[in-house]
């Protein structure tokens, strides 16, 4: 069975391969888990021009044998038609680690160039090694000043995707920072709502604190007045009621006065009077000599209100609480 040599241990644009790594591949090929086709120019569809039947490592060379190697193709070899040949290797197939895919023979294309990213292919991905041959002091042969222009288009085209990438990255990195401030702002915007809603609830909690505070003032008021007799338990829910009216009036804008001057007129009325009895029609008639007689010792402003005010109720048929209410719009 006769070998031929196809790969040595070196350094390449795809990475350093030991003696060691050499023997690694040589050891790892087995026909019947994956066989390594003949191919030209690389091509990765078309016929197989014969197979890989063995691998072994020689020193720091990758040697193979083939089989079912066409006549024609044979004598295409010997006359010259394909004098360079290289590999293909995946990096790792199936866990196994370096492994080959296929040995081409090299016409007139162009070989692959050196130094692309791995080429994703089948199960697994694979690189192309150039193996050209060396001259007698193992220096590699001169590159065509097409190879070279091919290596030059390479580079810039590599510096152009570099370059777009690093831009795509900065737009990535500027959306992401205006997602993170509309994040934060909509934070922002929660927390204040939540602040506002506690806001109005500690208004509202408050202003209940306020009327019942000030309801408290007002019946201490009443009841001040019933125990000195001016008031009768009877009246408490009346006089209540136009007080805190007047309360709701004042904080609308009106004449705060305007509460002091109704409890003004309030402690002014004599002992014992009574509401309903003012109210009657049946005493309008001939009310003022007796009014006059039981206010004697209230203030001209206080009787003046209060006989304003009967007067009001009277000719309009409304009640006195109604009547002391539109005195004091």
């Amino acid at each position: 069975m006769k070998y031929f040599e196809v790969f040595k241990a070196g350094t390449y644009p795809q990475g350093k391969f030991t003696k060691k790594e050499i023997a690694q591949i040589a050891k790892n090929y087995d026909p019947t888990f994956c066989e390594a086709p003949i191919t030209i120019d690389h091509q990765q569809s078309g016929p197989a021009y014969g197979w890989v039947d063995d691998v072994k490592a020689d020193g720091e060379k990758l040697k193979v044998s083939f089989k079912e190697v066409p006549k024609e193709f044979e004598q295409a070899v010997n006359d010259g038609k394909y004098k360079k040949v290289s590999v293909e290797l995946y990096r790792n197939l199936d866990g196994k680690g370096a492994y080959l895919k296929a040995v081409s023979f090299l016409g007139a294309a162009m070989p692959q160039v050196k130094g692309l990213e791995a080429i994703k292919f089948m199960e697994a991905e694979s690189d192309t090694y150039e193996f050209e041959g060396v001259n007698e002091d193992n220096e590699p042969e001169n590159f065509s000043e097409q190879e070279i222009e091919d290596l030059k288009k390479q580079v810039s085209d590599l510096e152009t995707q570099v370059a777009n990438f690093k831009e795509n990255n900065k737009k990535l990195e500027t959306i992401k920072s205006l997602k993170d401030k509309i994040s934060a702002l909509n934070d922002e915007v929660a927390t204040f709502k939540e602040k506002a809603q506690g806001k109005e609830e500690i208004e509202k909690e408050l202003s209940d604190i306020k009327n019942s505070i000030k309801k408290r003032e007002f019946e201490e008021f009443i009841e001040k007045q019933i125990d000195k007799g001016i008031l009768v338990p009877a009246n408490k829910n009346v006089v209540l009621s136009v007080l805190q009216e007047l309360d709701n009036v004042k904080k609308f804008g009106e004449d705060s006065a305007v509460i002091t001057d109704f409890k003004s007129f309030i402690e002014s009325l004599p002992n014992q009077i009574k509401y309903g009895e003012l109210a009657t029609k049946e005493r309008q008639a001939d009310q003022t000599d007796e009014d006059a007689e039981k206010f004697a010792n209230a203030d001209e402003d206080s009787l003046q209100v209060f006989k304003e005010a009967k007067a009001l109720a009277a000719k309009n048929n409304i009640s006195f609480k109604e009547a002391l209410l539109r005195l004091n719009k």
